[in-house]
């Protein structure tokens, strides 16, 4: 009995303090997800004790003690939390109209908040329902509407800040539903 318990709270403790990362597929890490409609983007599980994502390895998936499904869960869980501690900058247009809204953190676990499961509710009055996401850097994020086409200052920004980072994500534009991405273009 007091080996199932152990065996219980082991599992618990394995399974806890998952993040879902986004990143680019050259990365080649050894246990990512595939991201659907996305040919330059996976998703990579990591914990995060410091500032320094530790990914997911393959070792650790042979672990009895460590369940995918819970991983996803944990994740799921610790998005919903970050997100509720970020405050997005609105750009605006000059009729005052909300042209896109912007999240940014040095945090290593910002872009894990578009797995949170009410990410795409957290922009409904701001940005509408079909919001929008662009993924540059693990520092930023770009959340703007469907229905209106990224213009050239907001494509041109994704591209700079693709490009210019230590740490680039992906040039692709997702939507996120449920607690999952599905990639839907790229931008320039």
């Amino acid at each position: 009995l007091a080996l199932l318990f152990l065996s219980s709270i082991t599992a618990a403790v394995a399974s806890e303090g998952w993040y879902l990362l986004p990143e680019p597929k050259f990365m080649a890490n050894e246990v990512v997800w595939p991201v659907p409609g996305s040919l330059q983007t996976v998703v990579l599980p990591v914990r995060i004790p410091e500032q320094d994502p530790e990914p997911l390895t393959r070792t650790q998936t042979k672990d009895s003690a460590l369940s995918l499904r819970d991983i996803r869960a944990s994740a799921l869980k610790n998005a919903s939390e970050f997100l509720a501690t970020l405050k997005p900058q609105f750009v605006r247009n000059d009729r005052g109209a909300i042209v896109y809204a912007v999240l940014e953190s040095s945090d290593p676990r910002l872009t894990s908040s578009v797995f949170a499961p009410e990410f795409t509710e957290t922009f409904l009055e701001t940005i509408g329902p079909d919001a929008l996401i662009a993924i540059p850097n693990r520092s930023r994020i770009y959340v703007f509407p469907r229905s209106s086409v990224p213009g050239p200052q907001l494509s041109e920004l994704v591209f700079i800040d693709f490009h210019n980072s230590n740490y680039p994500i992906s040039r692709e534009v997702f939507e996120s539903k449920d607690g999952a991405l599905r990639a839907v273009g790229t931008l320039r």
